[in-house]
């Protein structure tokens, strides 16, 4: 399964959670949060993106599946 990670930049207010979180994933550039790997493949790594995004306190991150 292949999920992408997207950022809702206009529900996004830079709060840096996602990159204590997860900095592997997410960097915060211009007051807004980066995805840096938009696929991701595994349960693993869907999972630790789905943890993060349960903690943003603006829920701007969106898994959504991703097309074959």
């Amino acid at each position: 399964m292949k999920m992408r990670l997207t950022i809702d930049l206009k529900a996004c207010a830079g709060a840096g959670t996602c990159v204590a979180m997860n900095p592997q994933l997410f960097r915060v550039e211009d007051g807004k949060g980066v995805v840096l790997q938009d696929v991701l493949e595994g349960e693993e790594a869907i999972q630790a993106a789905m943890d993060v995004a349960e903690c943003c306190p603006t829920e701007a991150l969106l898994l959504t599946p991703e097309a074959a």
